[in-house]
């Protein structure tokens, strides 16, 4: 089976730190967001991916490479230049691997999430819907346009954009897409589009069956801010998602202390659990670095962490707090 990840994005909202690095391949602990996202596929039967790739090109494609080999999977890039093309734009332009005559995954590569793929895909099978967005209950207040559905649990509405029938529930979209050649039916053939507004909804609109399916259980976010970054790492550093424990190659060198072997740990500093100190960090003699602190690859880090999390290459000075958030 195929799958899509979506890592052409910008990352404008976690800028300067995506300016030096795309976001699909943030680290989250000792892994990446990209490499998450192709192992939560392969967990679910996948065998071959297509990444797209735009912000930083090259180094998109080092990590999906990496990642699929330590994964076992064959991967495809597909380059998108001079302009980013969408979501929608990245499945047509990608069509050609695609589109198999069996249903395929598309997932948003800026999503951490937890839940099984395989359920949808078994849900979209029974269905017999042109295709499947999986969803979960909207948290209060949350920032993210509505998926409308009725009680046959079919969408009606996608952020305003598709049909007019009766809606009886809202949901939050989780980035999680199950599609079947129909949706090419509806995307332009060429240039910028997007795969909900333009695919879903278009379907929707033409009275074709997109089906919701509801995961409720687990943990979801949207990596697009820093503080969603900085809640993410701390959750995985604390297990509070069903994940591999994506510790890389550190060691626990005290209880809930995970140490990177390539790491500096001057004497003289603290460090309390949990805590993830990442590959080629120093932590100076002068540092308190815990609880619930996380240094990213190539930190130097001579001032307090907690609840916080210090970006890859950052410096953090001798009289610098950092308290519940990223230090870049």
């Amino acid at each position: 089976m195929i799958a899509m990840v979506l890592a052409a994005g910008l990352g404008t909202r976690l800028r300067p730190l995506t300016e030096r690095v795309p976001k699909p391949a943030l680290p989250l602990l000792g892994t990446t967001l990209l490499e998450n996202n192709l192992r939560l596929l392969a967990r679910a039967g996948v065998s071959e991916a297509v990444v797209n790739a735009h912000h930083l090109p090259h180094a998109v494609a080092r990590v999906a490479r990496e990642a699929a080999e330590r994964l076992g999977l064959r991967v495809h890039l597909s380059f998108e230049a001079p302009e980013v093309l969408g979501t929608g734009g990245a499945l047509v332009a990608a069509r050609p691997l695609l589109d198999r005559g069996e249903p395929f995954f598309l997932v948003n590569g800026d999503v951490l999430c937890d839940l099984d793929p395989a359920r949808a895909l078994a849900a979209h099978r029974a269905s017999g819907a042109a295709t499947t967005m999986v969803l979960r209950p909207m948290p209060p207040g949350a920032p993210f346009g509505a998926v409308e559905t009725d009680d046959a649990g079919r969408v009606v509405r996608i952020a305003g954009h598709g049909g007019d029938g009766r809606a009886t529930a809202s949901w939050l979209f989780t980035g999680v897409h199950v599609l079947g050649a129909a949706i090419f039916d509806v995307l332009p053939p060429a240039g910028e589009s997007c795969v909900n507004r333009q695919g879903h909804a278009q379907l929707v609109a033409r009275g074709a069956h997109v089906h919701a399916h509801v995961e409720a259980g687990g943990r979801w976010s949207d990596v697009g801010t820093p503080e969603r970054y900085v809640e993410a790492n701390l959750d995985l550093l604390e297990g509070r998602y069903d994940l591999p424990a994506p510790l890389g190659a550190a060691v626990e060198h005290a209880p809930g202390v995970f140490v990177d072997p390539s790491a500096v740990v001057e004497p003289g500093s603290v460090l309390a659990g949990p805590c993830f100190v990442g590959a080629n960090v120093r932590v100076r003699a002068s540092a308190r670095i815990g609880p619930r602190a996380v240094l990213l690859g190539g930190a130097d880090c001579a001032g307090a962490v907690q609840d916080g999390v210090v970006a890859p290459g950052a410096t953090v000075a001798p009289d610098a707090v950092v308290h519940g958030t990223l230090a870049t």
